[in-house]
């Protein structure tokens, strides 16, 4: 039987609704196999419920010890929703039109699983003269997750790859810096009263819009102009409160992230962030504010993975390396002393979108590189 080509594999893996919300085990098990076919040693490591695994591959020679030694591809699983997104074909079932591939995941970042999947499976792997592993994880587009979990198991393992490259949607344009996240609540409670009158109560909405005009004022003011934007940015994501309009509203929450540059440190802002609120609550009668982070993810610092950059950039066509406002899982491999870098086909600009795409030219392109990458370690 013929060896699948990576259309034939992003089609497999497309099929798999792997939503955040949803379990990625099925398409666990399918990559799994394929790789054990092909030699890999295989480990799963789960998340709290057992409803969703990361998967850890490895083949080649044994590693040498306490010594960086052979290379980690890695990448994601999971892919954002697309309810009451207006398609033209059905997000899960791969479509080819014209010289492009559409489906979800194409681009961010099933595309790159297949590439990878297709040209080890290409490989002479029994000539391999250093290990090489894979690791594909779960939940990162709602916090990373499956790589959070990935650090502890980092730590308790002898596993010393010299750098990891994580394929998110670059442009093939390698990436040696991002910024981070962080997620947070607040929740403001007032004091309930008759609308028409308002002086009897203290209206909880009404102190929520004051209060996230002024979080800007919180925001660290350090800017590097080797990011678009150059400084943190704050995005307010949903709000709500209240019960009716003729009630004073007792409670409001709005959920936000601030991306930060991956230098910056969010203590000095979230304990700005604390008096400020609770400076401004004073003012007030009866509110009470609670600030309450969620999750955060590091960003990517550059300077760390020089080896990684080093070794890549041979085997590009445009060497040249740049920076990404986005968060990946890069940041927490270079936290479990990974020295980490991003590079994968297709484009940020289709990720998340209808009609996500990647273009047949630049799935073949990569897949050159990447034959390039891996043909170096036999």
């Amino acid at each position: 039987m013929s060896t699948p080509g990576y259309v034939d594999i992003l089609k497999r893996l497309v099929g798999y609704a792997t939503v955040s919300s949803q379990s990625n085990l099925d398409l666990i098990d399918d990559i799994e196999q394929l790789l054990i076919q092909l030699g890999f040693k295989t480990e799963r490591i789960y998340n709290a419920d057992q409803t969703k695994a990361n998967l850890m591959a490895r083949t080649g020679p044994s590693a040498k010890p306490h010594t960086p030694d052979g290379i980690m591809l890695a990448g994601h699983t999971d892919v954002v929703p697309v309810t009451g997104q207006n398609w033209d074909s059905d997000p899960f079932t791969l479509t080819k039109k014209g010289e492009r591939l559409y489906g979800r995941g194409t681009s961010d970042m099933k595309g790159f699983i297949a590439l990878v999947l297709d040209v080890v499976s290409r490989l002479d792997l029994s000539t391999l003269k250093e290990p090489l592993y894979l690791c594909f994880t779960y939940d990162e587009e709602v916090g990373c997750f499956g790589a959070k979990n990935m650090v502890d198991y980092f730590s308790t393992h002898t596993l010393n790859p010299r750098f990891v490259m994580i394929g998110e949607p670059t442009d093939s344009k390698l990436v040696v810096a991002h910024k981070g996240v962080a997620l947070f609540t607040t929740k403001v409670k007032g004091k309930p009263a008759h609308a028409s009158c308002p002086h009897l109560g203290s209206n909880a909405i009404s102190f929520a819009s004051r209060l996230i005009t002024k979080i800007n004022t919180c925001l660290p003011q350090q800017e590097n102009n080797a990011f678009d934007p150059p400084g943190t940015t704050l995005n307010i994501g949903t709000i709500s409160g209240g019960v009716t309009t003729n009630i004073i509203a007792e409670h409001c929450q709005f959920r936000w992230e601030v991306r930060p540059l991956p230098d910056e440190n969010l203590n000095n802002f979230i304990t700005k962030l604390n008096e400020f609120s609770t400076t401004l609550a004073k003012k007030e009668t009866s509110i009470s504010v609670e600030n309450i982070p969620e999750t955060s993810v590091p960003g990517l610092k550059a300077g760390k993975n020089s080896v990684a950059v080093d070794y890549i950039s041979r085997f590009l066509t445009d060497s040249s390396t740049t920076t990404v406002p986005y968060v990946t899982e890069a940041g927490l491999y270079q936290e479990a002393n990974i020295p980490a870098v991003v590079c994968g086909p297709g484009s940020v600009t289709q990720a998340h979108q209808p009609n996500e795409s990647i273009s047949i030219e630049e799935m073949d392109t990569y897949k050159a590189f990447i034959t390039r990458l891996l043909n170096s370690l036999l």
